[in-house]
């Protein structure tokens, strides 16, 4: 523990031999492209795990970033307000070379914000503790900022680690974490057909992955003021950090690339209940991230949040009818329950950000 304090309070200085580069540090080489263009050669990144009272997942994870083809620079498990000291005693005990950081505030955005904070390279590779990295996870992630000079942040494909019940088989029906075999760059895709129709940035933004397996540009998050601490708070608001980044990096000016080859599998909760509490939650955060992004969008892109939030809103009737004639895989009872968070989550974000910052002022 007094580690962990110790390291809260210091920041990382770019080690001997990196280069820093419009702002940011990395481990980096110049070269030129077959037009003669300057690119930069990304040779390490950091891995990072943000955890919360699940050593068995834990353990897990950490074993698929140990047998990477290609070495992490460092992995960085963050220990977000546990109850216990069994995540501690794992990392000491069976991954010593790994480096534990304890985050008292409790939020996941809090714990990325941490990891982010101390990272000693410029690519940092989330992980979540109940997935599984495929082995070549870190290089595909490499070769992906390396090709990509303004690409902040890359997803990739996650399947399920099992189906076996009902909650993974219910999840992966509802559309899953998995966003096909196809690589998508954002915004230049945006142009095309998503679902069979055109849409708006905002809707593309959501439909590239999500922070179950995502890398970052750490300059430009810590840029755009890190993730949002008043997302993904558990039960106050369970999710949506992952598509906030996502949306600023574009609204930004910068890339967000779907990428098929980062790919890692991720343990569906099996009842299921738990994989209809989980769906109705994502939609709610859904909703309180679209409602703050309209809020501080302006002009068109404005106008294109409102459009796409009120779709969000009406979507679940649409797909009730689709029940109707057995057309969607969630159940009736579900889907009401989908809509109805829907429409609470128009006033969740408010009242989660004086949440957050409430939780920020009890822990400093």
């Amino acid at each position: 523990m007094a580690a962990a304090a110790a390291n809260r309070g210091t920041r990382d200085r770019p080690p001997l031999g990196m280069t820093r580069i419009h702002g940011s540090v990395g481990n980096t080489s110049a070269s030129r492209d077959s037009r003669g263009a300057t690119t930069r050669e990304i040779a390490e990144i950091s891995a990072a795990i943000c955890t919360r009272d699940r050593p068995e997942q834990l353990r897990r994870a950490l074993q698929s970033l140990v047998s990477q083809q290609i070495a992490p620079r460092e992995i960085l498990v963050v220990d977000n307000a546990p109850t216990t000291d069994a995540t501690r005693q794992l990392v000491a005990r069976e991954f010593p070379h790994v480096r534990y950081l304890h985050e008292p505030v409790p939020g996941l955005d809090f714990a990325r914000n941490r990891a982010l904070a101390v990272a000693a390279t410029d690519i940092v590779a989330f992980l979540d503790d109940d997935a599984v990295a495929d082995v070549n996870w870190v290089g595909a992630t490499i070769a992906a900022f390396t090709a990509r000079p303004r690409l902040g942040a890359c997803t990739g494909m996650v399947n399920a680690l099992g189906s076996g019940t009902e909650g993974e088989r219910l999840f992966e029906a509802n559309g899953g974490f998995a966003r096909g075999t196809e690589q998508i760059l954002l915004p230049a895709a945006a142009g095309g057909q998503l679902s069979g129709r055109s849409a708006p940035l905002i809707a593309w933004s959501i439909s590239v992955g999500s922070g179950c397996s995502m890398a970052v540009r750490r300059q430009m998050v810590l840029d755009l003021g890190g993730f949002d601490e008043a997302l993904d708070l558990g039960a106050a608001l369970p999710g949506g950090g992952d598509l906030d980044i996502f949306w600023r990096i574009l609204d930004a000016g910068f890339e967000v690339l779907y990428e098929p080859s980062v790919s890692a599998r991720h343990e569906h909760r099996p009842e299921r209940s738990a994989a209809i509490g989980q769906i109705t939650g994502h939609n709610r955060a859904l909703v309180a991230w679209l409602t703050k992004s309209a809020a501080r969008a302006r002009g068109r892109r404005r106008f294109s949040v409102l459009v796409f939030l009120g779709w969000r809103l009406i979507k679940p009737g649409f797909r009730i009818a689709r029940r109707a004639v057995g057309r969607d895989p969630l159940p009736l009872p579900a889907l009401l329950q989908l809509w109805g968070s829907g429409w609470a989550g128009l006033w969740s974000y408010p009242r989660a950000k004086k949440l957050a910052r409430q939780r920020r002022q009890e822990y400093q």
